[in-house]
């Protein structure tokens, strides 16, 4: 059995001042537009041997619900920090997402290695986008709309 993790959205951002995609190092972030897809990817990837432990399903519901909470928990100094080292695209992507009722799937991936065959895992589901948060750095992957 694998360790618990601390998933980056579910992290209080009182007292800090690193907004959670900063604190995101070592996951890979797979947005669905359809919520019924992003479920059957997450059974898909538990029936592919990937550890139930190492997978975090958010609905949109959820996520809007925690964006507002940590938005509400940071300090006007982490909300300045924030608007500095925001991705907008990437901002407005996932939020645009979870606003139109998207799901977005966390998988633990501490290396480029692990985030490569788990993207491969995904290539049989429909997901709008993929973004690898390394220790290299960030990189995103989108599909093109159908």
């Amino acid at each position: 059995m694998t360790e618990p993790h601390d998933w980056p959205l579910e992290q209080p951002a009182e007292g800090t001042l690193r907004p959670w995609y900063l604190t995101a190092t070592g996951y890979l972030v797979v947005l669905f537009r359809d919520p019924a897809e992003a479920q059957r990817a997450h059974r898909g990837l538990i029936e592919r041997k990937v550890a139930a432990e190492e997978l975090r399903l958010y609905e949109a519901e959820e996520i809007l619900r925690r964006v507002a909470r940590l938005q509400q928990e940071r300090s006007i100094l982490a909300k300045a920090v924030a608007a500095l080292v925001a991705d907008p695209g990437a901002k407005s992507r996932f939020m645009d997402n979870a606003r139109t009722g998207g799901s977005a799937l966390w998988l633990v991936a501490p290396t480029k290695d692990r985030a490569d065959q788990l993207v491969v895992l995904l290539a049989d589901y429909s997901y709008s986008s993929l973004r690898y948060y390394g220790q290299e750095g960030v990189s995103d992957l989108q599909r093109d709309a159908d």
